[in-house]
């Protein structure tokens, strides 16, 4: 029999399982043909919640790159990036447009670096980008972070041939002064546009992690506007003109939803994709897909089994009295990331099983749940401070009530606001129903029967006049 160790069911990480596992892209599971999307010529936004699997999705397109001689790709992290580097290199432009400018240089800077790698470019465009790179940035493995540093110097290298006319003949005028990166903002564009334009080959970029340092503040927002307006442009520039070069952002959706500018709702519209993973509890659920694939793919012995028969054996029980697929995914936000941790939290504690039982469900639902209850405060950083977050969760875990009324908990609330005066009460209750840390409940009495709203599944408004209960995921860690 085979046991729980022998089944590989994914990371906790998408960056870490595709360092881990050499032949990661080989239990990939391309939900929804969501890769063939985002390299489309339309889309360039990849969007999703947290654990959603966009960095994955990244590496796996990295992946599929180096098996093409012919495609250069590169994933560009900004982990730990300090967007606040940025407000001494940020133009004249009217807010939120200063920051253009800044990417614009980062982008071309990327390009120009997978342009000196196509050692098939003979131009004079490529040594052009190869003296700047080398005479301001040294190493072509040079981090933007690194390249920010450099920048805010204001002392690059001119060191660009630009074409000129000189008495009706196409000469060179060589430019060797210091200057700011404004100074050579034009001069980059062009050796890096006509670089791309004279080669066959197929250049991609994708903008990982830029969500690390997020914080619902002014100037991260007015950068990654800037960022995605900029992107817009030079990906349209590239189809127009028949370039064969795609810039990727990866942001999380409700990063994206705190944006404000005029241009985004089109942008969301023709040029996004959403990693969305369904919004029914069912067997049929595409992360029970994900999972299985993982688990054929390095299980022999499970090859010739279809989807039912190896649902049932690895998942036989019901779970207190629910369908296991019903107790499984009521405990996670719909997310790879949360149907991983789970199954690999059972591996981990005896994986001699040969499946993944009612009793290890229950042994380790509370582990399970303070992994929820991690996950759920990181993405509520940055949109509020630390304190209101801790006191908003002190108050669900002292008031004790898996279910209640606004009524109910506001009473309980202002008698000992001396305990939560940090915290407003509609405010931290509407912005828990927003990251599904509460939903709403009610009767339907033509059916009878209770239905739920979720943020997480549908798209809705936080409704005061409707009890709330709290996700099923976080009631352990929170002692209901």
């Amino acid at each position: 029999m085979v046991t729980l160790n022998e089944m590989f069911v994914g990371y906790n990480d998408g960056k870490t399982e595709a360092r881990r596992r050499p032949n990661f892209e080989q239990s990939y599971f391309d939900y929804n043909g969501n890769v063939d999307t985002i390299l489309s010529d339309e889309c360039y936004l990849l969007l999703g919640k947290k654990g959603t699997g966009k960095s994955i999705l990244a590496e796996y397109i990295k992946k599929k790159s180096e098996e093409d001689s012919n495609w250069f790709c590169t994933i560009s992290s900004y982990k730990d990036f300090n967007f606040h580097e940025l407000v001494h290199l940020k133009n004249n432009d009217i807010k939120p447009n200063e920051y253009k400018a800044i990417w614009e240089w980062l982008i071309l800077i990327e390009l120009a670096k997978q342009c000196i790698e196509d050692t098939s470019n003979k131009t004079i465009y490529k040594e052009n980008l190869e003296k700047f790179i080398t005479n301001n940035f040294l190493d072509l493995k040079i981090t933007m972070k690194k390249v920010v540093e450099i920048t805010k110097k204001a002392s690059i290298k001119g060191m660009f041939l630009s074409l000129v006319k000189i008495g009706g003949e196409i000469g060179q005028d060589k430019k060797y002064q210091y200057g700011s990166y404004l100074d050579y903002l034009e001069d980059l564009k062009e050796n890096v546009l006509k670089c791309l334009k004279e080669s066959d080959k197929k250049f991609t970029i994708i903008f990982d992690e830029l969500d690390d340092k997020f914080r619902n503040e002014d100037l991260y927002k007015s950068n990654i506007i800037s960022l995605i307006k900029i992107v817009d442009k030079y990906n349209s520039y590239f189809f127009e003109n028949e370039i064969n070069t795609k810039i990727i952002l990866l942001l999380r959706t409700d990063i994206f939803y705190v944006l404000n500018d005029s241009d985004l709702n089109k942008i969301e519209e023709d040029s996004s994709v959403k990693l969305e993973w369904g919004n029914n509890i069912s067997s049929d659920s595409p992360l029970f897909d994900m999972v299985l694939n993982k688990i054929k793919s390095t299980v022999p012995e499970f090859q010739n089994l279809d989807r039912t028969e190896l649902f049932n054996l690895l998942f036989p029980e019901e779970i207190k009295y629910r369908k296991a697929n019903e107790f499984i995914l009521g405990r996670t936000y719909f997310r790879p990331r949360d149907l991983v941790t789970y199954l690999n939290k059972i591996r981990k504690k005896d994986g001699t099983l040969t499946n993944f039982s009612a009793n290890e469900f229950i042994a380790t639902e509370k582990s399970y749940s303070e992994y929820l209850y991690k996950e759920v405060k990181n993405e509520l950083y940055g949109h509020l401070s630390d304190i209101k977050i801790n006191e908003g969760f002190l108050l669900l875990k002292q008031f004790k009530k898996a279910e209640f009324n606004y009524h109910e908990i506001k009473e309980y609330y202002e008698n000992r606001t001396q305990l939560y005066k940090n915290i407003d009460l509609e405010e931290i209750l509407k912005f828990f129903f927003d990251f599904s840390v509460l939903g709403n409940k009610q009767y339907n009495d033509a059916q009878k029967k209770y239905f739920y709203s979720w943020a997480y599944r549908e798209n809705i408004e936080v409704d005061f006049d409707k009890k709330f209960t709290i996700h099923l995921g976080l009631r352990k860690e929170l002692n209901l």
